[in-house]
């Protein structure tokens, strides 16, 4: 009988458990819409709980959490120690984030300080006792930067490679360390909860006890290096961790927790302190923290928050004031209807955002960042998370606030959490509107200056060839060549939860094991195939596949690109079929994306072997290369492209023009003279219809004027005047047949195509071929390039013109440059 009630039981905490959870994950997923972090969808759910009590959840959690709750928290705060370096408070104490992070830190602790009377009040007032540790504590945790929510929303904001961005993650990290030690440390003084304890000279094993904790976590951190050493030489890079020996490090920290916390201090804020000790470099640390980062997200920490929530109480006088009996059902169902604490709330929002900005703004401002900018650093830095709401519990248990102040400062964190994206997407519009738009492409590239890419690499099998690319641009002027090297990672809940500062240009880095490996192999190729003369910079792109286009377009925007370079989402089989098994399909959204709203020309590279090739010939046989140019500004683009390649000395080029033949040329003429006739039957008044007509006309006159001109310009300087260096083709075709035909007649004695997108282009030519076409993206003519039917050895370059006239507000297409 005892065993099925407790088999019942446990089904009951099982499926609440469920429920929560799926819960958990649906509020998120429609609240990042939104870029609301994780914390917030958590404490949104919390509050529902405990305001409807919905089934029995109440019980199942607390339940369990009566039990687990002094040690649930223990991973978070030994992943956050993790992460952090110590010894950067001593190397880094002069650099700007950790100026910004102490002056947040000082300034929040001055104003808790100023206002200690109204800190006490009855009606505003946060702490129920008058002692020093709850004042410190209070600063302490006001000042406190939640870092893991800063680089989640950096990341979902686009906002980490901004200088805004990256000094907040910077200094957020620092101020989360300091302050999170000091907390830690606090709790080594008053140790066993009295807050006269500091100041008792009967316990003369305090000092001891304290001692003792420290030298037993620097003797943590001596045994912790020399096990993650052993670790790694047992696991060497490029070979999977057993998952024995990632289980024994955990252990072994689990131990050096206990063994700390033995001494009479917190078990988790020993689990930090164990952590901060641990090795913050290395394979082992980065799987520790990306692995139970992503079991606290996805698990742990929904249930901690419902949990939290769940004892939100009202004071018994408040309670009794309501006219409502404690030991009622109708006080455990309408519990959070009672008098709510709005105006704790305010205060304890006004003087955490006060403090913070303060400070920050105020060494912004000296840095050089305007004052909005130096606005926004200091609401960044004032996100909170997951530790002020596990400090908010363990002041509410120690009796330093009442429950009307733990309730004020649950709903102070969320309010915090919702309003700080909005200050994220600030910023993102002001660095987006700071940005002087001009016509930036290859065709516009002013020689003398520095030519720019950005390369979008999916893993280290994209190097090669665009590495190749990227290799024969580099004679295009004197302006010299830099490459910008972007690693292309999608965001999933696994590598969310190894997400830390990084460095450099990126605000943000990954930690995670399969990302880390792609990203060596990637570095490793680059440097194997991109000769030494090309300055090439390495960026990270982390988004979803719905919005990498925006990593994208933001590296380029920031490196004022002339050209994004960006693999086909297929890759070739063996058999040398086109297929996209290897690759997630969504690459292809993300072509999509930046194809239509690129600040910059953008380059679609499908390829065939081309760049492996080479390194295998060791670059002593020529690379035959034609450039297809049937009319348009695409066309005029990949022209200029293979003008600047041209000048190679491994690359034989060869310019192909297409031209009507006299059928074609009858065709459009008839198709001509056919919409005109046709505009004049739907327009009623004839003396407007016909400067309409006369205006189609005249602009694809003046779009065949310029596609004349230009390529008369390109004969004469790079055939003509180059002694036959560049060969030229012409081919008379009457119809897309006829294209098809002579480019397939062409596949065998050329290793690489460039042709235009052909976004503009009007010609009779193409007419038909997009019916039949797989990936429009690519257009007409580099789709059936792209088809696994056409070749098995030419690779293909399909290029796009930057479109001035997204940016630019234009009345008529004739009033463009062409």
């Amino acid at each position: 009988m005892t065993s099925s009630v407790l088999s019942a039981n446990y089904n009951t905490i099982l499926f609440e458990f469920g429920v929560t959870l799926v819960s958990s994950k649906i509020l998120y997923a429609l609240l990042r819409k939104l870029y609301q972090p994780r914390v917030f969808s958590d404490l949104l759910l919390g509050i529902l709980l405990a305001q409807f009590r919905i089934l029995s959840v109440t019980n199942a959690i607390n339940l369990v959490f009566a039990k687990l709750g002094p040690f649930v928290f223990a991973p978070y705060l030994f992943a956050l120690g993790v992460e952090m370096d110590p010894f950067a408070l001593l190397l880094d104490a002069a650099a700007a984030d950790a100026v910004v992070a102490y002056a947040g830190i000082l300034s929040t602790a001055a104003l808790v300080a100023a206002l200690h009377s109204a800190v006490v009040l009855p009606v505003t007032g946060i702490v129920h006792e008058r002692s020093l540790r709850a004042f410190l504590g209070l600063a302490a945790v006001l000042a406190n930067t939640a870092s893991p929510v800063l680089t989640r929303l950096a990341t979902d904001l686009k906002i980490a490679k901004t200088n805004v961005g990256r000094l907040a993650v910077g200094a957020g990290v620092t101020s989360d360390m300091v302050t999170t030690l000091l907390i830690a440390l606090g709790s080594m003084v008053w140790r066993d909860g009295d807050a006269d304890a500091v100041t008792s000279s009967a316990d003369l094993a305090q000092p001891l006890l304290t001692g003792a904790a420290l030298l037993a976590v620097a003797m943590s951190g001596f045994a912790s290096r020399a096990m993650a050493e052993w670790v790694d030489g047992r696991n060497p890079e490029g070979r999977r961790m057993r998952g024995f020996d990632l289980s024994l490090v955990a252990l072994a920290a689990a131990a050096m927790c206990w063994v700390v916390s033995a001494l009479q201090l917190d078990f988790n804020m020993a689990a930090f302190m164990v952590g901060l000790a641990f090795p913050s470099e290395g394979r082992v640390s980065r799987l520790l923290v990306s692995k139970a980062n992503f079991v606290l997200s996805s698990f742990v920490l929904p249930l901690y928050v419902a949990h939290v929530c769940l004892s939100l109480r009202q004071t018994t006088d408040d309670i009794e004031a309501a006219g409502v009996d404690p030991d009622s059902q109708v006080f455990r169902v309408y519990v959070m209807q009672l008098p709510f604490p709005w105006w704790k709330v305010f205060f304890a929002t006004a003087m955490g955002t006060l403090g913070k900005v303060a400070g920050c703004a105020g060494v912004g401002l000296i840095k050089g960042l305007g004052w909005l900018e130096a606005l926004a650093l200091g609401m960044l830095l004032n996100v909170k998370g997951y530790f002020h709401i596990y400090c908010a519990l363990a002041a509410f248990e120690a009796g330093i606030i009442t429950d009307k102040s733990f309730m004020a400062l649950i709903f102070m964190v969320a309010l915090n959490v919702a309003v700080t994206p909005v200050v994220g997407m600030g910023i993102a519009s002001w660095a987006r509107r700071s940005v002087q738009w001009r016509l930036m492409g290859l065709q516009h590239h002013d020689p003398a200056t520095e030519l720019r890419l950005v390369v979008g690499l999916h893993g280290a099998q994209d190097v090669p060839t665009l590495a190749f690319l990227v290799d024969s641009l580099r004679s295009c002027g004197g302006g010299g060549l830099a490459c910008y090297a972007v690693d292309m990672v999608q965001l999933t809940d696994q590598t969310a939860a190894a997400i830390v500062k990084g460095g450099g240009f990126d605000g943000v880095t990954v930690v995670d094991e399969e990302v880390s490996e792609m990203r060596k192999l990637i570095g490793e190729a680059l440097d194997a195939y991109v000769s030494g003369d090309i300055k090439v910079r390495r960026l990270l792109a982390l988004s979803s596949f719905q919005d990498m286009h925006g990593d994208m377009c933001i590296c380029a925007e920031d490196a004022m690109a002339a050209l994004i370079l960006l693999p086909f989402h297929k890759t070739q089989c063996l058999d040398g079929t086109m297929d996209a098994a290897g690759l997630h399909y969504g690459f292809r959204l993300v072509n999509q994306k930046v194809l239509q709203l690129a600040p910059c020309s953008v380059g679609i590279m499908v390829d065939r072997g081309l760049g492996r090739l080479q390194n295998q010939q060791q670059n002593q046989t020529p690379v035959n290369v034609v450039v297809v140019f049937i009319g348009g500004a695409d066309d005029r683009e990949a022209l200029t492209l293979a003008a600047f390649v041209c000048k190679h000395p491994g690359i034989r080029l060869t310019a192909l023009r297409i031209v009507q033949s006299a059928a074609a040329q009858a065709r459009a003429r008839a198709r001509t003279s056919l919409f005109e006739s046709k505009s004049r039957r739907n327009i009623l008044h004839l003396q407007a219809a016909a400067p309409n007509g006369g205006a189609a006309a005249s602009n694809e006159e003046l779009q065949a004027q310029a596609d004349d001109k230009f390529f008369a310009e390109f004969y004469r300087k790079h055939v003509a005047g180059n002694k036959g260096a560049v060969g030229y083709l012409e081919k008379h075709v009457a119809d897309g047949a006829e294209l098809v035909s002579v480019l397939r007649g062409m596949q065998g004695d050329y290793r690489l195509f460039v042709v235009g997108k052909g976004r503009d282009r009007n010609s009779v030519l193409t007419e038909g071929l997009d019916e039949w076409a797989e990936c429009l993206e690519l257009g007409p003519v580099g789709d059936i390039l792209a088809s696994s039917d056409f070749s098995a050895t030419a690779s293909v370059l399909i290029v796009q013109q930057y479109d001035a006239k997204k940016h630019y507000k234009v009345i008529d297409d004739e009033f463009m440059p062409l």
